[in-house]
């Protein structure tokens, strides 16, 4: 088995989870007798990037949509990051999207308004490092 080249706790944790996904969706794409015999390995290389893209695609949207959901949130994301003046937030969501190095994400995010500053932003902003 290949092993991760840098050890995350969290992800270490799983790892007998993520085989049985791993074993499910094998039997899902190549069936219980799994990979067929004169199957390519660039092709066997090709479906595995192509679940591991939309694995990390989707895993990127619902982080990210569950934390812009959470009505909590601490209270530096409550000031401009402009003035430092209290915001306050605003009543339609928008669409957000960010480019990875491993993929899309995207998600719905509420704003926040400065009345001071006249302008609305992310709170999350900061913490991406947008």
């Amino acid at each position: 088995m290949v092993q991760n080249k840098k050890a995350i706790p969290k992800v270490d944790k799983e790892v007998t989870y993520i085989k049985g996904v791993a074993k499910n969706l094998v039997d899902r794409i190549y069936g219980p007798a799994g990979l067929p015999w004169g199957t390519r390995f660039t092709e066997l290389e090709a479906t595995v990037a192509a679940v591991r893209e939309a694995l990390t695609e989707e895993m990127l949207q619902q982080a990210l949509a569950r934390q812009a959901a959470q009505a909590e949130r601490p209270p530096e994301y409550h000031v401009c990051p402009d003035c430092g003046r209290p915001t306050r937030a605003t009543d339609q969501p928008e669409s957000r999207r960010l480019t990875t190095g491993h993929g899309d994400a995207v998600w719905e995010e509420p704003k926040a308004h400065c009345d001071k500053c006249r302008r609305d932003f992310f709170p999350s902003e900061q913490e991406l490092g947008n």
